[in-house]
C-alpha cells in the first residue's frame, strides 16, 4: 500500500510538472526571423532567395496596439519594407494586421483583405487532433503532435502541424511560429517551399538551418556577376551525391568552388571541358554557395544537398 501510494505520488508529481509548463509568449521587443524561399519548377532552373522579417517599434491600428513588422531581401540593398502589425491577446492568439494583400518578397500570400486583423496562430490549450480557426475559408489546419524543445533554459510547447496549403512536416513552435515561415498559416506552397532557418530576439536564439549551422547571420558574397557571354547550367538541385555543371564552351579553364554558408572553402575543382561533376557526397544536407570563374568572369549561385 505504501509502495502504491509512492508511485501515485510520484506520478502526480511529473503529471504536474509536465503540464505546468510556462507559456512563452511572442517577443515584445525586437526580433527577426531568417527564411528560405526556394522556387524549382524545373531540374535547370531554380531560385533560392534569402529574405527576413523583422519586428521593430510599434504601431496604432483600428484602436490597438500591435509590433510593425518589416520584410527584407537579404542579397539586395534595397531597406526593408512595412507590411503589418503583429500583437498577441491575452488568450495565447496572436494576429497580424496586413498593410497590404501582396506583402511579401514572393507575392504568395493569401490574406482575404487589407482593412482587418487576421488570426495568425492560436496556442491556446491546443490538442492532437484539433482543427485550427485559422484562415479557414482556405485552409485546414490540424495538430498531429505535441512536444517540447529546450532553448535556452526553458523548454517551449512545440505543435507539428498539418495544413494543405503546405507541404512536408511543419512546426509551431511558442514565441516564434512556424518553421516554414512566420505568415505560414496564410502561405502556400507549389512549385515553391519555405524555410524559416532562424529565429532571434533579445532573449532568444534558434537555429533551424537544413545543416545546423549559424543562418542567423548570412555570408553575403559581393562584387559576383554573370557570365556575359555563355550559359552556364548547374543541376540537379537538390542533389545528393554529384552537382553537374554545363557550358556551351570548352578549351576556356574553369573553376568551380563550394562554400559553406559560412564562406569557408569546402571543395575546388578546375576543368575544361564543357561539362564537369562534383562529387558532394561527403557534404553535409544543407545549403551552399557554388561559385564558378572563368577569367574575369563569375557566377554565384546557391544549391541544396539532400
Amino acid at each position: 500500500m505504501k509502495r502504491l501510494n509512492l508511485l501515485l505520488l510520484f506520478g502526480g508529481f511529473i503529471f504536474q510538472i509536465s503540464f505546468s509548463q510556462t507559456y512563452v509568449p511572442f517577443p515584445s521587443e525586437s526580433a527577426h526571423w531568417n527564411c528560405l524561399f526556394w522556387h524549382q519548377w524545373e531540374p535547370e532552373y531554380y531560385s533560392l532567395t534569402n529574405y527576413q522579417y523583422l519586428q521593430q517599434g510599434d504601431t496604432i491600428l483600428n484602436g490597438k496596439s500591435y509590433k510593425k513588422i518589416f520584410t527584407k531581401l537579404v542579397d539586395e540593398q534595397e531597406p526593408a519594407v512595412y507590411i503589418g502589425g503583429l500583437r498577441e491577446d491575452s488568450d495565447k492568439q496572436i494576429f497580424f494586421f496586413p498593410a497590404s494583400i501582396n506583402i511579401g518578397p514572393m507575392v504568395v500570400h493569401t490574406f482575404p483583405c487589407d482593412t482587418a486583423e487576421q488570426l495568425l496562430y492560436t496556442f491556446n490549450n491546443l490538442s492532437i487532433g484539433m482543427i485550427l480557426p485559422v484562415n479557414s475559408n482556405i485552409a485546414t489546419v490540424k495538430v498531429m503532435s505535441i512536444d517540447s524543445v529546450l532553448l535556452g533554459e526553458k523548454y517551449r510547447k512545440r505543435y507539428e502541424i498539418q495544413g494543405n496549403l503546405m507541404f512536408g512536416t511543419e512546426y509551431w513552435i511558442e514565441g516564434i511560429g512556424s518553421t516554414k515561415d512566420l505568415l505560414s498559416p496564410f502561405t502556400y506552397e507549389f512549385e515553391w517551399h519555405y524555410f524559416t532557418l532562424c529565429y532571434g530576439d533579445i532573449n532568444t536564439y534558434y537555429i533551424n538551418s537544413p545543416d545546423g549551422n549559424d543562418s542567423c547571420h548570412y555570408s553575403t558574397v559581393i562584387g559576383i556577376e554573370e557570365f556575359e557571354n555563355y550559359e552556364i547550367k548547374v543541376f540537379p538541385n537538390p542533389a545528393s551525391d554529384f552537382l553537374s555543371i554545363e557550358t556551351p564552351n570548352s578549351g576556356v579553364s574553369i573553376n568551380a568552388s563550394i562554400y559553406s554558408f559560412q564562406g569557408t572553402l569546402l571543395l575546388r575543382k578546375e576543368f575544361v571541358t564543357s561539362r564537369t561533376e562534383l562529387d558532394i557526397r561527403k557534404l553535409n544536407s544543407g545549403i551552399y554557395y557554388l561559385l564558378i570563374q572563368a577569367g574575369r568572369d563569375k557566377r554565384m549561385t546557391r544549391f541544396i544537398k539532400k
